[in-house]
């Protein structure tokens, strides 16, 4: 399912990471250089992880609203977990690189900064956790690549794998400090409720309105 407008969250710092490319990256014609900008534009205390990111055909489905998340997507949803992400698609049929997009979080107001080379019109799909949630993320479904700069405000999803507890003692950023802590759920992703403040979470802090992060791709070379 293509998205292009969506909701996003970025956090503290802002690092330029360079993808590395996969042994079956087959790219075929000109391949351009493309630079991915992520701000956090969200309205609460909603640090954003590095993303995890992958560049495909436009076949491959990496995630989407209505399906089940995969255990890769998950990952990132549920404890910023990049390198599984990664790991995984990295070997699945049709993606041409997979790789962490960003070396730090970047909190409210914050940027993650990466750039990789692509042929255009390759997909690209991004997922990035809301860290002081159960399994909150944002990010880009099977954007396609293009000259020019394209600018996306994203919203948030829910991964539907973990229960929103909004209990410290299952979220791995700030407000809990406890990652790989998981009360599982078996639902599908879909647009984010948004806090409750139904136990560690405050809707008036960790909350958000619209839109948590404004991604732009631009081709550079």
């Amino acid at each position: 399912m293509r998205i292009r407008r969506m909701i996003a969250a970025v956090a503290v710092a802002g690092g330029l990471a360079a993808a590395p490319t996969v042994a079956d990256a087959d790219f075929g014609g000109r391949q351009a250089t493309y630079r991915v900008t992520i701000e956090n534009v969200s309205t609460g205390f909603q640090p954003l992880s590095p993303a995890g990111v992958a560049v495909h055909s436009r076949w491959t489905d990496v995630w989407s609203t209505g399906a089940p998340a995969t255990n890769a997507v998950a990952a990132v949803a549920e404890d910023a977990n990049g390198g599984v992400f990664a790991d995984t698609y990295s070997q699945v049929h049709g993606v041409k690189q997979a790789f962490v997009g960003g070396a730090a979080p970047a909190g409210p107001g914050g940027t993650i900064e990466f750039e990789f080379d692509a042929r255009r019109g390759d997909r690209i799909s991004l997922v990035s956790m809301l860290v002081n949630t159960n399994d909150a993320f944002t990010g880009l479904d099977a954007v396609k690549l293009r000259n020019g700069t394209r600018v996306y405000e994203v919203g948030a999803y829910d991964a539907g794998t973990e229960a929103n507890n909004e209990s410290a003692s299952h979220i791995p950023g700030p407000v809990g400090g406890n990652p790989f802590v998981r009360d599982p759920e078996g639902g599908v992703i879909t647009r984010h409720p948004g806090v409750t403040g139904g136990a560690d979470l405050d809707p008036a802090v960790h909350g958000w309105e619209g839109p948590v992060a404004r991604i732009t791709i631009e081709r550079i070379d």
